[in-house]
């Protein structure tokens, strides 16, 4: 079709005749003209064919070059005109009037370009560090007034209980199952052997309604070790993070988000204690359960991974009271295992 619409006197030539070609109308070492006056030449031995052609284009070039120098650029007889002007002249000048010419000077360097004067008066543009981390402490809140209140609301425990499946679903299906950045798999490890602590709260459930010496010695066990998990895990991940810091790194503000974390736990405390919001503790689990899950997922990137540790330091604190709130141990038996997960923490 494209050789159908080309001018008469067109020509084309096939360099791939010998393997069949690449235009429909190449013959095989043959040249043919079509019904609309195009040549097409589809010979193979083409290296073969253009040795003189190629030696006319050099000597014509050369006589060119040796021409230019002579009378028919000058115009006189016997005057031999050299240009030193003339980049292909001047380069092949070797001895002119007995003086050695070669090699040629090379060519004036490129001028520098103008360099810009900076505006004296131009003010230079202050970043706010601290305004992401105050918008992302707003944004944190919200989700848990939000989740609080949705609890406080919840009709019965089947509702709780929907909710908490589809909000966990949603999470792990979108954020966990990223791909972690290689370097931070020790610090990932970390925060994971943190959260995976939360067996404390079993020991809490055994000390809370303990009824032997076995129960309440296996709780007190299970509920102090896993404490060392606990502590131990978030402050190796916040070691490891600190590997990561470069002196010239922006300041950070993490310690803001402990503003709304500080506000769930006392929110949920006043709703549990006032004991109208029955469904508020199922809602407090399902807050800490997103915050565990959004913790390990902000480890994926080394953008977030310290968020992704304080996400889980709100979490596994929030897990803790909402398994408090909803055993109502008695006064001794919350002081027992407020002394236990004191003593794993400080060991």
């Amino acid at each position: 079709d494209m050789v159908g619409v080309m001018k008469r006197g067109s020509v084309t030539v096939d360099l791939a005749a010998e393997a069949g070609g690449n235009i429909e109308t190449t013959v095989k070492d043959q040249k043919i003209v079509t019904d609309n006056g195009v040549t097409c030449l589809g010979y193979t031995d083409l290296p073969s064919r253009l040795a003189s052609t190629s030696s006319s284009l050099y000597s014509n070039n050369i006589s060119k070059f040796l021409l230019s120098a002579g009378p028919q650029t000058t115009k006189e007889p016997g005057y031999y005109y050299i240009d030193h002007k003339d980049e292909a002249v001047r380069g092949m000048l070797v001895v002119e009037n007995g003086k050695m010419m070669y090699p040629a000077p090379l060519p004036p360097a490129p001028a520098a370009p103008p360099v810009k004067d900076k505006k004296e008066d131009e003010a230079p543009v202050e970043i706010d560090y601290r305004a992401p981390y105050v918008s992302g402490a707003k944004n944190a809140g919200l989700l848990s007034a939000g989740i609080m209140g949705m609890g406080a609301v919840a009709p019965d425990a089947g509702f709780s209980s929907m909710l908490t499946t589809f909000a966990l679903s949603n999470v792990i299906g979108v954020q966990v199952v990223l791909g972690v950045t290689h370097a931070l798999h020790s610090p990932l490890m970390a925060v994971t052997n943190a959260i995976s602590g939360t067996t404390a709260l079993g020991g809490i459930h055994l000390l809370a309604h303990s009824t032997s010496w076995t129960v309440t010695a296996l709780g007190a066990a299970a509920t102090t070790l896993s404490t060392v998990n606990i502590v131990g895990g978030f402050i190796v991940t916040t070691k490891m993070l600190d590997m990561f810091k470069r002196p010239d790194d922006p300041p950070e503000y993490y310690h803001l988000y402990g503003i709304p974390t500080a506000a769930t736990l006392a929110l949920y405390g006043a709703g549990s204690l006032s004991g109208k919001f029955p469904q508020l503790d199922a809602a407090a689990a399902t807050l800490s359960g997103l915050l565990c899950i959004g913790g390990i997922a902000g480890l994926a990137s080394q953008s977030t991974a310290r968020l992704g540790a304080v996400s889980g330091q709100a979490g596994v604190a929030l897990g803790v009271a909402s398994t408090l709130g909803h055993l109502n141990p008695s006064l001794g038996a919350a002081g027992t295992i407020t002394a236990l997960m004191g003593a794993g923490a400080v060991a």
